[in-house]
């Protein structure tokens, strides 16, 4: 935190090399700053349970020799069956360049197959391969009950507060992003 002028600035980082810059202007900082003292916890709250997931995922699928994002779309062929790749990057969350290469660097390990569709050339479809499924199915099986692990050592009720909480934030933030 920085006065200069009329005017205090936060500065915080965030991920790699992200920085957000808050201005506060002085006659409502007292307000102001609880808010933005809350909304940074918030962030780090959300920082910290990013990376408490990435290291359990690098762990679980550490022994398929496989980063988090390739074993998340792995997953998602697993349970869901033929996909596109507009389809796999909205659930992942990644642009469809980047899931393509993931694919491309999937495929070349034999782990997923295109396969074009026989009604629009245009469109192609991934699914994981015969051999991953013959070899991977239970490691994906054994993640899974990891995380349920996790969960269960929640109760109900907290459980509950979780759910509503993370739904809670998912509409304030679609509410800033339809702005």
């Amino acid at each position: 935190m920085y006065l200069s002028g009329s005017k205090i600035y936060f500065v915080f980082e965030i991920y790699q090399c992200e920085i957000f810059k808050i201005e506060i202007i002085t006659e409502r900082s007292l307000i102001l700053v609880d808010e933005i003292s809350k909304s940074i916890q918030v962030i780090g709250i959300l920082k910290q349970l990013k990376d408490s997931i990435k290291t359990n995922m690098h762990q679980g699928f550490r022994d398929m020799q496989l980063t988090a994002p390739q074993g998340m779309l792995m997953g998602i062929l697993a349970h869901e069956g033929n996909m596109k790749i507009s389809d796999l990057s909205e659930k992942l969350g990644l642009s469809n360049s980047t899931v393509s290469g993931i694919i491309d660097r999937l495929e070349s390990q034999k782990l997923v197959e295109r396969i074009r569709s026989t009604e629009d050339r245009r469109v192609v479809y991934v699914n994981v391969s015969e051999e991953f499924k013959k070899n991977s199915q239970e490691r994906f099986k054994k993640i899974e009950a990891m995380f349920e692990t996790m969960m269960s050592k929640a109760t109900p009720e907290e459980l509950e507060k979780i759910i509503e909480g993370m739904q809670t934030l998912k509409n304030v933030i679609d509410r800033q992003t339809k702005k």
